[in-house]
């Protein structure tokens, strides 16, 4: 299967309706949408009151802001969330993708159960944690060892020091060479480590030419780039090409999301993928996958699917069963630097790391995940990405993703790289959003979603209906 192919196949279709007379319609109701969600969540409200005394703005976590005010859970099961007004909601994103089961699965919950009155975290290893780390390098066959992290932020931010580690002539690194510059790419998101938010979301008047990116501080209170990072576009092979082959004795890293997330759910062209590993091939560079999101996406994640192996992997979300994790994945060769007897080693403490409450969780959540469970998730999900699709012809609207995720983005631009992302109406996705949830449907504020093995294809139609109804209004 070309997974390229298939990925981007949906957005080919032709765009019938003025875009901007089409955005303005639905933005020109956004009083009346928050109007209803108020209405709806009053409870919510108040506990945001209450949120806003004790968290700067209200959050402690970016992913979840939603205006007028998030909605609080209660308690959820299955595909189901209750809020805090009593509101039952069908949930589409399964905390940011990290619930491949759903909610409370009682498989999952059988094994906290019985591992929690033996002790929550030691200061010692369990069998859980290599039983897992066993489990998870049978699914990655280019992977040979890993460590475990506690977030997806914190994996890629291992894999960066390893590579960094492996070019540096005090570690034995390849060649004896020193290199620090990662090259990441426009667009993609890896966590919150300083050294990668760098362009994940810049204005278009911040990017500079295609050729040669500026890169964009995400954050407020970053250091800065120099001899660190290095912004590229996201899917250009031939300006890779030209970088690396210039830039190549500075460079310790290839980052890349193989699944790219705010870029649409995107897979790129896999010509890009393929030429990032023979470049790292050719001059010895570290290719890392960011499969946080992607290994979702099948078996053996989106490498799996390629057939494309990179050197390291970042892991995170559903390997822990609905627990903070993160693990970084790949050759022996590279992670031996953390070896304990070694001189500059590479240091990676972490209180929580391999915990067996992960553990027991991530293991049951990935004896779940067989082949045939993730077969059922694409049917799933490709049958989703149809009926949006379907709903949106001829509307200014894109429909992509791959295995269970989808994305809708609200622009007539065939999605490529993170230009054409950048040019969606983010108020109308975020009003179609809102308005979808009004109607007891969990999306993002930028209308991405996925189903689980506990979503059912009544689940699904059921979102189409109401996506029908708000984009054709």
């Amino acid at each position: 299967m070309n997974i390229a192919v298939a990925s981007n196949a949906v957005a080919d279709r032709a765009v019938t309706v003025d875009s901007a007379d089409y955005y303005a319609a639905l933005k020109s109701r956004a009083a009346e949408i928050e109007s209803r969600y108020r209405l709806s969540t009053p409870r919510s409200a108040e506990n945001f009151r209450r949120a806003a005394t004790v968290f700067p703005g209200g959050y402690t976590r970016d992913a979840i802001m939603r205006g007028p005010h998030p909605t609080f859970v209660d308690r959820a099961s299955g595909a189901s969330m209750i809020d805090v007004d009593g509101r039952t909601r069908t949930d589409f994103w399964f905390n940011a993708t990290s619930l491949p089961l759903g909610h409370a699965h009682p498989a999952v919950v059988a094994a906290i159960q019985n591992q929690a009155p033996r002790g929550t975290a030691y200061y010692a290893p369990t069998m859980h944690e290599v039983v897992l780390a066993e489990v998870l390098l049978e699914r990655l066959p280019g992977a040979e060892q890993i460590r475990f992290a506690n977030s997806g932020s914190e994996a890629v931010m291992m894999a960066v020091r390893f590579a960094r580690a492996y070019r540096s002539p005090r570690s034995g690194g390849a060649r004896g060479s020193e290199r620090s510059q990662v090259v990441k790419f426009e667009g993609s998101y890896h966590g919150s480590y300083d050294d990668v938010s760098w362009s994940v979301s810049p204005g278009l008047s911040e990017v500079g030419t295609h050729d040669a990116p500026h890169a964009v501080a995400e954050t407020a209170g970053l250091a800065g780039t120099d001899g660190r990072v290095v912004v590229l576009p996201f899917n250009d092979p031939a300006v890779l090409r030209r970088y690396v082959e210039v830039h190549h004795d500075e460079i310790a890293a290839l980052l890349i999301e193989p699944m790219a997330n705010r870029i649409g759910l995107l897979i790129p062209d896999r010509a890009f993928l393929i030429e990032a590993r023979a470049l790292c091939d050719r001059h010895g560079i570290v290719l890392i996958f960011d499969e946080v999101i992607g290994f979702r996406v099948g078996y053996g994640g989106v490498q799996g699917l390629l057939g494309i192996t990179p050197d390291l992997t970042a892991l995170g979300k559903i390997i822990g069963g609905g627990f903070a994790v993160g693990a970084v994945a790949g050759r022996s060769q590279i992670l031996d630097l953390s070896t304990p007897d070694r001189s500059h080693r590479v240091t990676h403490a972490g209180t929580f790391n391999g915990n067996p409450m992960m553990a027991v969780a991530g293991r049951a959540t990935m004896d779940e995940l067989t082949p045939d469970a993730f077969d059922r998730l694409a049917a799933l999900g490709a049958y989703a990405r149809a009926g949006l699709l379907a709903a949106a012809r001829g509307l200014p609207l894109q429909v992509t993703g791959e295995g269970s995720l989808f994305k809708v983005t609200a622009t007539a631009r065939n999605l490529h790289d993170y230009r054409d992302a950048a040019t969606a109406d983010k108020r109308w996705e975020s009003l179609c959003s809102l308005a979808l949830l009004n109607d007891g449907f969990v999306l993002t504020p930028a209308i991405a979603g996925c189903v689980s093995t506990v979503t059912t294809r009544e689940d699904v139609d059921a979102l189409l209906s109401a996506f029908r109804d708000i984009v054709t209004m």
